[in-house]
């Protein structure tokens, strides 16, 4: 059998561009969630934000050649119109965030849309105090710290080590929300401020994972760190950590804590996950 030269996949070059008079933030934050759905969540998007002026339009829509699929946000009916003129022009895929949804909100409202370049983040900026001090909070209460005042978290996370706790604690508190997160350890009684916070109604989230994908993780922290673990290590072990999660989620059962499995998930689906069941709650 002869030695040809190997085949590579054909790889799939998804080329997508976000277009908008403010950040982008919204326009691609819309398309991620779409992509989710393709499993495409890293693609990679280019971002034209500040377009304000027919002339920074045109010389955006100048750099995108076909195959492109663009997703724009723009106030004004004008630009609206142009690029929606220009990508039939150029053979361009393009598709409207804004409207018509904004059209049907108008008609329920009763009332005009403003136009106003960058309204959302304008709104956005209202809350930036909020945002700061939510972030301060989950410092203070990363991985078990400052347990003497749980009562003022809006989100408590729990788990066993290396379940993405900080990452996501973090997240959420970029959203505006008080998070503290505490490790649980095996053999040992969670602390009784956690115990009292659940009893208290403050919601509390395990997150858990499959043990085979936690004790790569954990392998691949000890290799990053350039130290291994023995065989008597039982941090690696999987044996050892599937009666960790075990023991975890029996907890969880017990105290009516609410199980978030986190295998394979990136942070933000655990965050919207989390955040929906916290809304759910609230309503």
């Amino acid at each position: 059998m002869g030695h040809g030269k190997l085949l590579k996949p054909k790889q799939i070059n998804e080329r997508i561009a976000v277009l908008s008079d403010g950040t982008c933030d919204t326009a691609e934050t819309y398309v991620r969630a779409i992509l989710a759905q393709f499993n495409r969540a890293q693609t990679e998007i280019r971002r034209f934000p500040s377009i304000r002026q027919e002339s920074a339009l045109l010389h955006a829509l100048d750099q995108l050649k076909p195959p492109y699929l663009l997703a724009y946000t723009f106030a004004t009916e004008r630009l609206r119109k142009m690029i929606w003129a220009e990508t039939k022009k150029r053979k361009l895929l393009g598709v409207d965030i804004l409207y018509p949804t904004i059209d049907v909100f108008a008609q329920f409202l009763k009332s005009d849309p403003t136009e106003e370049h960058g309204a959302f983040h304008s709104t956005q900026a209202m809350n930036y105090f909020d945002r700061v001090e939510a972030v301060e909070f989950a410092v203070k209460h990363d991985d078990g710290m400052k347990m003497n005042d749980l009562s003022e978290a809006e989100i408590i996370l729990t788990g066993v080590s290396r379940t993405s706790k900080t990452p996501t604690s973090m997240y959420l508190a970029h959203k505006g929300y008080k998070v503290a997160n505490i490790p649980l350890v095996f053999g040992i009684d969670p602390p009784q401020n956690l115990i009292d916070s659940s009893k208290k109604g403050v919601p509390i989230f395990f997150l858990t994972i499959e043990a085979t994908h936690l004790a790569r993780i954990r392998q691949a922290r000890f290799d990053r760190l350039g130290t291994a673990p023995n065989h008597s290590d039982t941090y690696v072990d999987l044996k050892r950590i599937q009666e960790e999660l075990d023991a975890g989620k029996l907890l969880a059962r017990r105290h009516k804590w609410t199980v978030i499995d986190v295998t394979n998930k990136a942070i933000e689906e655990t965050a919207s996950e989390i955040l929906l069941l916290v809304s759910s709650k609230d309503s």
